[in-house]
């Protein structure tokens, strides 16, 4: 058995992440209220999943006349029943508690700093657009099966992070077989494994994850923060050092001071 989590970013924080906190409670209490419903609709939707082969692999699709719910329906997003308040719905529902509380981890590992950088309201904007783009991408290329959960928005976050903070160390623990430990690595180490990993999955057909909006979500947030970093309108602090400095990149419009930490 192998696992490398990381749980720790070495990110000073010059603002309280209020918006991203807000929206960690918000999230659990949706999906808390909702796992009963989102529980029996699983069930009944069991019976309406089929399976083929497809250039060697298995291919599951959705076959239409499943159940349906009404705050379901407005909720998960249906490939065969899609509604525009899906997109934004289904980041609010989880499959169980291990789905919910390891979106939330990360969401609380690389949120809390986007958030405290860009202010809460841009951190918003970014987190629902990335979660908007990344089921919209999801709804044309992945397969025909309902999805939930807000892992291509979180991913999203984890993008902007990868480009706010490179080179930031992130505590990690592993685990291989009977050894354990702790490390300080990169940031671009972890993050940059989990998208490629993503990205594996989503070129060998993703099996139950839907890796390929975890892949959307995380290229969504970082192209708005090398766009914002490339306009000059998100500046890093002396201390710190995005991934435009670190590849000698210079804004196209370089702010008039640079902000110094006090």
């Amino acid at each position: 058995m192998f696992f490398f989590l990381p749980y720790l970013v070495d990110v000073p924080m010059h603002r309280w992440p209020v918006a991203n906190w807000i929206l960690i409670f918000l999230t659990c209490a949706i999906s808390i209220g909702m796992f009963p419903q989102v529980n029996r609709w699983e069930r009944q939707a069991a019976g309406h999943i089929q399976y083929s082969v497809q250039n060697g692999r298995i291919v599951e699709s959705y076959v239409a006349g499943g159940p349906h719910d009404q705050m379901i329906d407005y909720f998960l997003e249906q490939p065969g029943n899609f509604k525009i308040s899906q997109l934004v719905g289904s980041l609010f529902l989880h499959a169980g508690w291990i789905h919910l509380l390891g979106n939330m981890f990360f969401l609380w590992l690389f949120g809390n700093a986007v958030d405290a950088k860009l202010g809460h309201w841009r951190f918003l904007a970014l987190y629902f657009s990335a979660g908007i783009f990344a089921g919209l991408v999801y709804l044309i290329f992945g397969p025909p099966i309902p999805v939930l959960g807000a892992s291509g928005a979180i991913m999203g976050v984890m993008g902007a992070f990868f480009m706010l903070y490179p080179r930031n160390d992130v505590c990690c623990a592993w685990g291989l077989l009977l050894a354990y430990g702790v490390t300080r690595v990169s940031c671009y180490w972890p993050l940059g494994v989990y998208f490629l990993l993503d990205l594996w999955g989503t070129l060998n057909g993703g099996g139950a994850i839907a890796h390929i909006s975890h892949v959307a979500g995380f290229t969504f947030g970082a192209a708005v923060l090398g766009l914002l970093l490339w306009r000059g309108w998100v500046v890093s602090r002396a201390s710190e050092e995005n991934l435009l400095q670190v590849l000698h990149l210079q804004p196209l419009t370089p702010p008039p001071v640079r902000q110094v930490d006090q």
